[in-house]
């Protein structure tokens, strides 16, 4: 281990197996492991402009290798080479800013091979063969100071795409565990022997330790420490001849757990292919850098019969990988890709199945429906939480209020919560997940309305064996986080599930939101008459909002601005009471630093407020849900996978799941 890790875990046998044999199916078969089919996105997940020619791709009208060229440029950017192959069949290079390596240091480039006729290449190792008119992105791993690129027969060079530099030694420490950066003039990341090579959504490179020593080229360097959002960044940039120290501390701005919330990310995904495979030791160091309190790891397939890390969560289920300044559990995702993805906190058990509806598998059918896996979780002890719950914003078409949330068909929008939330199925939603947090507020809103009282949670489902992308999924665990009220309580993974059943929680990917509804805070509830005048505020404290909003089931409330050194960073409103209700508050941002594609966001889970013992039931929202009910049943018939033999009794039982739901929702509409 590297960084200064003071304690080998205990693993079960077959855990330790399990490992061996990803680390074998990596190296015969990188990225998809030998077993899945996997989505050409995750294939360019090293490319570290993925989402520059994401962008092109969208304003070229998806023409893929003209969306390829304008990335590449005349000009190539840093650490980019550019290999044309043109009509004569004669092949040239563009090479962007060099580099910086040091020898015995393998260094990553990306390149783009574009070909006026069809060609094939080695590039470094990897063959490519692109057809005419076509072009082609990979990321390549160097070492040495020329790209060797095999064609026609002959080896060609390309100098300028690497510059040498000496090696110099680097140490840096703090007082605790950090997330470091450590980038070269030229902007390449340098990591400790050992450490995985990871890279935020940003593409910034970092690595986690308190006190560790790295091999960098001479020159400069910037390096920075920080722990997570409760943190501020602390950076430095020096000039390293020979040996140098950088000691570094991040300031705290924010302390939840003094106030009793502790933080858990209860979406993690410990390998999942990708280009490592990463021990529970490595994901320990990477919460504790994080200054993350509770660590889920869930087992779950990508698509096919393997469960990665299912060894690790059934030789430990119920009991904590670790304890101490931080804690982990393993845990368990179940995956319908149709329906929505659920995932588990503490379960005491295995569950009966792990996903349906993926050909090739043992459960290859959308069915039994997704109800009966809540069901079977939470039987073990579990909470449940459906996953990243809408990819885009609702009501892009006028005629349309329910927008891209039905298509395309299978992704990953959780469409069977309004039948499972109406059910008492499920304890939390992901408010805030690695997609659209403001279209997930919006459905979560809907919900409420319902009287339907789910915790607002978050999880990151980032996948720790990804180097770098896509998007967020090499991000940090704990970059988006829940906070748990537990009081006084130590933090285990039993007592923030009871705390996400009850409704004490926050979901945010940085700002710290509370909030009071007549001394009342989140999951509590509030007793009032018709006229009262409730006394509600927030705050927002950390870094990133520019703004804090109370909510309620008819939109918003209130709304402050916050101050750009943190000030006025309260919102205050008296709310007279004239029916049930629920309060919330958000915080809003710009783009997100380790999430550029997106916007700062946090929101607590409501204060409820009935009348006469009465939940809030808002028609228009209960109109809604129906409606939606109506659209994912007409999307199963359509689009779901069954048995032929016995399509009419599957499609049954999902019919009176169905109906169990409009009998919860249509009463509301009068």
């Amino acid at each position: 281990m590297c960084c200064q890790d003071d304690e080998v875990l205990d693993l079960p046998p077959a855990a330790i197996e399990a490992l061996a044999h990803y680390r074998r199916l990596r190296d015969e078969r990188p990225w998809d492991w030998g077993a899945e089919d996997l989505p050409e996105f995750l294939r360019l997940a090293r490319f570290s402009r993925l989402g520059d020619l994401t962008a092109a791709l969208a304003s070229t009208g998806g023409d893929w290798s003209l969306a390829i060229r304008r990335v590449a440029g005349e000009h190539p950017g840093p650490g980019l080479v550019v290999l044309a192959v043109d009509a004569d069949g004669t092949l040239t290079s563009r090479v962007g800013t060099p580099r910086l390596a040091v020898a015995g240091r393998p260094v990553t480039l990306d390149v783009v091979v574009e070909a006026a006729v069809t060609a094939e290449l080695d590039v470094a190792g990897t063959p490519v063969t692109v057809r005419t008119g076509g072009a082609h992105v990979l990321t390549v791993d160097l070492a040495g100071d020329a790209l060797r690129v095999g064609y026609a027969g002959a080896v060609h060079l390309v100098d300028g795409a690497v510059d040498v530099r000496a090696a110099a030694t680097l140490r840096v420490r703090g007082t605790g565990w950090s997330r470091w950066s450590v980038v070269d003039a030229a902007g390449g990341g340098w990591w400790p022997e050992g450490a995985p090579a990871k890279h935020d959504g940003a593409h910034r490179p970092y690595f986690h330790a308190r006190d560790t020593t790295l091999t960098v080229p001479a020159g400069e360097l910037t390096v920075t420490c920080t722990r997570g959002p409760e943190y501020a960044p602390e950076s430095r940039t020096i000039a390293v001849d020979n040996d140098a120290v950088v000691d570094l501390e991040p300031e705290r701005v924010v302390d939840p757990g003094a106030e009793g919330w502790r933080s858990a990310d209860l979406h993690v995904h410990l390998n999942y292919s990708g280009d490592l495979v990463v021990a529970p030791e490595q994901a320990r160091a990477m919460q504790r850098g994080e200054a993350l309190d509770l660590l889920n790891l869930t087992a779950g397939n990508l698509g096919g019969e393997r469960v990665y890390d299912r060894e690790l969560f059934e030789a430990t289920v119920g009991t904590d990988l670790w304890r101490g300044d931080a804690s982990a559990r393993a845990s368990v995702e179940f995956r319908n890709d149709l329906l929505g993805h659920v995932h588990a906190l503490a379960p005491g058990a295995p569950p009966a199945r792990y996903q349906t509806g993926h050909p090739g598998t043992a459960q290859p059918h959308d069915w039994p429906p997704n109800s009966e896996a809540c069901t079977d979780l939470q039987a073990t002890g579990a909470s449940t939480a459906y996953a990243h719950p809408v990819f885009a914003p609702f009501g892009v078409a006028d005629d349309d209020p329910y927008g891209p949330f039905l298509s395309p068909h299978r992704t990953v929008e959780a469409r069977a919560l309004v039948v499972d939330a109406a059910l008492g199925l499920v304890d939390g939603l992901e408010v805030v997940s690695c997609f659209d947090d403001r279209a997930g507020a919006e459905l979560y809103h809907r919900l409420l309305g319902c009287g339907l009282r789910l915790a607002a949670v978050a999880g990151s489902d980032v996948f720790l064996s990804f180097a770098h992308g896509p998007g967020v999924a090499s991000n940090p665990p704990g970059w988006l986080r829940t906070y748990a009220q537990l009081g006084d309580a130590p933090v285990s993974a039993e007592a923030v599930r009871d705390a996400i059943r009850a409704g004490r929680t926050l979901a945010t990917n940085g700002p710290f939101v509370t909030l009071s509804v007549n001394g009342a805070g989140p999951g509590d509830v509030v007793a009032a008459e018709a006229g009262d005048v409730l006394a509600v505020h927030a705050r927002v404290r950390g870094s990133g909002a520019d703004e804090v909003v109370l909510v309620g089931p008819d939109g918003e409330i209130a709304a402050a601005p916050v101050g750009p050194d943190g000030s006025d960073d309260t919102v205050v409103a008296s709310v007279t009471v004239g029916g049930p209700l629920w309060i919330a508050a958000l915080a809003r941002g710009g783009p997100h630093p380790m999430d550029p594609e997106r916007p700062v966001f946090a929101h607590t889970s409501p204060v409820h407020v009935e009348v006469a013992g009465e939940r809030v039931a808002r028609p228009a929202d209960a109109r809604w849900c129906l409606g939606l009910l109506d659209r994912v049943e007409a999307l199963l018939l359509a689009e779901g996978r069954f048995d032929p033999d016995h399509r009419d009794t599957q499609l049954a039982d999902h019919h009176a799941v169905f109906e169990q739901a409009r009998a919860v929702y249509r009463p509301l509409c009068e």
